[in-house]
């Protein structure tokens, strides 16, 4: 799932024009990832994972219940987090990349992320700092 436009909101709305934006997914069984979505990358991702994945292996949670263990194996390979730079509040990415959401779990389940913003609000050229404010360094 692409979760690049609901990335751009967070930072429009926080403000910020530079800065850094960390995207984390909360439970094991997904991951988070840059790609250029051609259906070719697409594809061949698909099958990479795939082959790492093989096998029905199951497991017990700390909750005592069966899981599968593969989705967390290729969550952890792919990861559950993903930090990009921003400037003048666009992301620092190539122009047709994108940002995905892989859920590796054969059930499906609602998938929250959280979209962490740390930035700076570019002040106006000509305008000095507000009050109280530490100088700008050149």
């Amino acid at each position: 799932m692409q979760i690049t436009s609901d990335v751009r909101f967070a930072i429009r709305d926080s403000q910020a024009k530079n800065g850094l934006v960390t995207i984390f997914i909360p439970g094991p069984g997904a991951a988070l990832t840059v790609f250029e979505p051609l259906d070719e990358v697409k594809e061949e991702l698909k099958v990479s994972l795939e082959a790492l994945a093989e096998g029905e292996k199951k497991g017990k949670d700390k909750r005592k219940e069966e899981v599968d263990i593969a989705p967390r194996v290729l969550a952890s390979l792919v990861g559950r987090s993903v930090a990009i730079p921003f400037k003048d509040a666009k992301l620092v990415m190539a122009p047709y990349e994108e940002i995905f959401l892989i859920d590796f779990e054969k059930e499906a389940a609602r998938r929250e992320f959280f979209v962490q913003v740390i930035g700076e609000d570019a002040a106006p050229q000509g305008q000095p700092p507000p009050k109280g404010a530490p100088p700008k360094k050149k």
